[in-house]
């Protein structure tokens, strides 16, 4: 940023936006924050915890039904006694969740109260991360959210610091998964939205240069840590319409459809009896700029094979050439069948990706269905090694592989051009004469004549300004039936501004 800043006017900038990351990349690489759950249960199957990654679980005592009318009373004190054991049991952060939560947030209130008081680190309610109903996906969302909280805190404070450094005055934004931005205090509070907005940076950037083409590109930027996949349908970014899926997670976190594979330029590439083999973490720079860690025998990386191979010149080449040749005679041989190894994991992921992508529906940013099926007719390579890898990744993808001039900062073109893009959800049960819309923590009465229209109308109103030019991606209204016939209306109305490029 210093460097980006230097021989400007620091009064003339209005705004800060970046893409960052820093919290996927502590997902996927293991080094995020434990994270504890304490859940109460209700009508229907119970989540399977060990499917959301956490270190451990408490189950409560209390419960409520699919209305959010308690079924068994709260016993205060036990999610203060859960908070306590969760610590014990290695857990830096707590996510608080209710079955149904949505519907009544209360519950989840009381508990995050009482466990506040006894945790020191982080506490999140799910149903203030998102207003799904689907309760794994949203115990999902909010237990990466709670692995990151402190990261992204702590990236925040160093950020607005160097800013006061350099004398900006202008309002910090963090880009979001769906292409969209929020202001720092929201990114403190809901991080998991921003979890896929590196890949986001770089398909918004792809998508204003035009680059992707008339048919179905795919996009691999190719960073240190991780390399990020997106496509391009007939020239459209694609919108994950249930929630994207991060580090192994299916979630409800809204986002352009993206996915990202632990495989980066300074990825590990052990040699074995069986060739190869790229390792799923990072455990430092390319050799050629860790002396360090090539004496100590750490294994080359990708980019010390693009050095060998005469694809780049990072740091010392003769570092790189010399890794590999502790591993055999013929130092550009083994190096070819480095890069081979790594890209062949890329294409392998990338045809996992497609595939996934052809079994699900998919919208376009537009939220119209796409319905052919992707096939990608070219690859587009983005990031700092783009250039050094296309050559070698054409006869590995099985497409052409293009490397546009602009690789290397598309990312920051996307993050500048990205617009605010807010969401809000709505609940209302006019039998229980309630409303709540539990991502703005609001709840209050309505009558039981309550309707759709007058839902659509509250929500544009509590997004403030940003709902007038929102668009609802859902509202429905059915009736609850009683004893004695129609007992009321639950509604659901969501309305998010689409997402896209300023201008």
């Amino acid at each position: 940023m210093t460097e980006a800043a230097r021989g400007s006017d620091p009064g003339l900038v209005e705004r800060l936006t970046v893409s960052t990351t820093l919290g996927l990349n502590s997902l996927l690489t293991g080094t995020a924050d434990p994270v504890g759950l304490m859940v109460t249960g209700g009508p229907g199957l119970a989540p399977d915890p060990s499917l959301l990654g956490v270190c451990a679980t408490r189950i409560l005592s209390a419960s409520q039904d699919h209305r959010g009318a308690s079924v068994v009373p709260w016993r205060p004190g036990e999610a203060g006694e859960a908070a306590a054991w969760l610590a014990s049991e290695g857990a830096a952060a707590l996510v608080c969740g209710a079955k149904f939560g949505p519907k009544n947030p209360e519950l989840e209130g009381m508990m995050a109260g009482e466990a506040q008081a006894a945790f020191r680190g982080p506490v999140v309610c799910a149903s203030r991360l998102s207003g799904g109903l689907n309760l794994p996906r949203r115990l999902a969302s909010a237990v990466l959210n709670a692995a990151v909280t402190r990261l992204y805190g702590k990236f925040l404070q160093n950020l607005e610091g160097a800013c006061r450094e350099l004398g900006l005055r202008a309002r910090i934004h963090v880009l979001k998964s769906d292409g969209g931005v929020m202001d720092a205090d929201e990114a403190r509070s809901r991080p998991a939205s921003a979890l896929a907005a590196g890949p986001a940076a770089s398909l918004l950037g792809l998508w204003s240069l035009g680059r992707g083409g008339d048919g179905d590109a795919l996009m691999a930027d190719v960073g240190g840590t991780s390399t990020d996949l997106a496509v391009l349908s007939r020239g459209n970014p694609l919108m994950a319409p249930q929630g994207l899926r991060i580090a192994g997670r299916d979630t409800l976190v809204r986002g352009l459809l993206t996915w990202s594979v632990a495989l980066g330029g300074d990825t590990d590439l052990a040699f074995g009896p069986g060739g190869f083999v790229p390792e799923p973490r990072r455990r430092g720079p390319a050799l050629s700029l860790d002396p360090e860690g090539a004496r100590a025998g750490r294994p080359p990386t990708l980019t010390d094979a693009l050095n060998v191979l005469g694809r780049c010149g990072v740091g010392d080449p003769e570092i790189s050439r010399a890794a590999f040749r502790r591993l055999g005679s013929d130092p550009e041989a083994l190096a070819a069948e480095a890069a081979g190894a790594a890209l062949r994991r890329l294409k392998e992921a990338a045809d996992e990706f497609v595939g996934r992508i052809n079994r699900q529906p998919v919208y376009t940013v537009s939220e119209f269905l796409v319905d052919w099926k992707l096939a990608p007719d070219r690859a587009v390579l983005l990031g700092a090694p783009a250039r050094a890898l296309a050559p070698l990744a054409a006869g590995v993808m099985g497409l052409p592989v293009a490397a546009p001039p602009e690789a290397s900062w598309a990312n920051a073109l996307g993050a500048a051009l990205a617009r605010p893009a807010s969401e809000c959800e709505l609940y209302a049960d006019t039998a229980l004469e309630t409303l709540s819309m539990p991502t703005l923590n609001v709840t209050r009465r309505i009558g039981r004549d309550y309707g759709l229209e007058d839902a659509k109308r509250d929500l544009l109103e509590a997004m403030g300004p940003a709902g007038a030019t929102a668009q609802f991606t859902l509202a429905e209204s059915f009736n609850q039936m009683g004893g004695r016939g129609r007992s009321g209306r639950v509604i659901r109305v969501r309305a998010q501004e689409a997402p896209g490029l300023m201008g």
